[in-house]
């Protein structure tokens, strides 16, 4: 995922990096996800608009509550 935008909090690289040997490919031939996209989203919609890790995970984004918001995306 990419974010671009005035306030993000950007310059630097959140991920964790698999490898780009078959084995680690995901199906052997894309890169391997690291990062929930849910938590991203969670992140921003919880530091833009102030909603509470509740409302994400009850409403916003239904059963994922054991997926934690990503803070410190938004300057």
């Amino acid at each position: 995922m990419l974010l671009a935008g005035g306030a993000i909090k950007g310059g630097r690289v959140i991920a964790d990096w698999p490898g780009l040997k078959p084995a680690q490919l995901y199906e052997q031939r894309d890169l391997a996800p690291t990062s929930d996209v849910r938590a991203v989203l969670k992140g921003l919609l919880a530091d833009q608009f102030g909603l509470s890790a509740a409302a994400l995970g009850d409403k916003v984004f239904p059963d994922s509550a054991t997926v934690r918001p990503m803070r410190g995306l938004v300057a």
